[in-house]
């Protein structure tokens, strides 16, 4: 009888165990309504998705602090981390699981990072997409230019399977989801152009760098093949118009002004797409130009501005100049 009671009540402390580990552990849905009401600090990362790295937001500790924030990143790149319950479905982690972080520093913009011997332990296909995962989502930090890799305090020259050789200092220069589009290892440029992807019913951002040997405008290739479907990935999607129409634009030290006619307008004005199709445009030209601002402007009047830190003031200016003349109601697009 007295088993019979203790059995009874081990039976009964493991269902609350269960019940408590459920509770505790947020689902997705519980994660957007946090985010909805600023109660939890996110970070952008890239995961990998049908084997193209893809912007998501992951959850982050509420600090300010870089090299916390540097730790955070690192942590949701990792395969089994401690982050891995709040990553979306269908998105992948690439550093190899039991990956330790023995040191983050940062000093002249240069983020310093010294991983455990596990990091070498990444399979074949994933060796260049952990660098390029790394790069992207560390560089989206304030103040952070470019990143070196040490592993066991030797610094990182070459990828472990394909003995390719990698910059001393990486930055977005290297390039992400790359794809070879070139005849001639002479004269070859790149381009990094913004995508998107539905997952669940919700848009990546998917930054794409192609090489190839065309000597030509980046600005007005930019512009034209966001306009036209995807060439090299069919999942891909770019929600600029066939109709916007570039009309000049001028290029300034850090800057890029795009002149547009009425088209451009009505094209932002559609559906929920607005804030989607300013970020491809102004992230492609940023990453390929190497520029920090980018200015639209329709019929000589500039209508948004976009910068790393101004894009609630870009989306205000947009909102003003286009519904002034129409009177709309205050939406999510301002």
């Amino acid at each position: 009888m007295l088993n019979g009671i203790k059995r009874k009540l081990m039976i009964s402390f493991l269902t609350l165990l269960v019940l408590l580990i459920i509770y505790l552990i947020p689902t997705n849905k519980d994660i957007e309504i946090l985010k909805e009401n600023n109660e939890i600090k996110t970070q952008k990362v890239f995961l990998l998705n049908n084997n193209l790295l893809v912007e998501t937001d992951v959850i982050s500790k509420n600090t300010i602090d870089i090299i916390s924030q540097a730790k955070d990143i690192i942590d949701s790149l990792t395969i089994g981390g401690s982050k891995s319950n709040y990553l979306k479905k269908d998105m992948e982690a690439v550093i190899p699981v039991g990956t330790k972080v023995y040191d983050v520093s940062l000093s002249d913009g240069i983020l310093k990072i010294n991983f455990s011997k596990e990091f070498y332990n990444v399979s074949e296909r994933l060796e260049e997409k952990v660098v390029e995962a790394l790069v992207y989502s560390l560089t989206n930090l304030n103040d952070v230019k470019g990143i070196m890799i040490f592993v066991e305090g030797s610094q990182m020259q070459e990828l472990i399977h394909s003995k390719r050789r990698v910059p001393l200092v990486l930055t977005k220069d290297y390039g992400i989801n790359k794809i070879y589009d070139i005849t001639s290892l002479s004269n070859v440029t790149k381009s990094t152009l913004y995508y998107y992807t539905n997952i669940d019913n919700d848009y990546g951002v998917v930054p794409v760098t192609i090489f190839s040997n065309d000597d030509i405008n980046k600005v007005e290739v930019i512009i034209e093949t966001l306009k036209s479907s995807p060439i090299y990935q069919s999942n891909l999607m770019s929600f600029l118009s066939n109709n916007a129409k570039l009309l000049d634009y001028e290029l300034k030290e850090n800057a890029v002004k795009l002149s547009f006619e009425n088209s451009l307008l009505d094209t932002f004005f559609d559906d929920s797409l607005i804030e989607e199709v300013k970020y491809a445009i102004s992230m492609s030209l940023k990453d390929t130009l190497g520029v920090s601002e980018v200015i639209f402007s329709v019929n000589g009047q500039n209508i948004w501005k976009f910068t790393k830190l101004g894009l609630a003031l870009g989306s205000f200016l947009y909102y003003n100049s286009k519904c002034i003349e129409k009177k709309c109601p205050r939406s999510s697009a301002g």
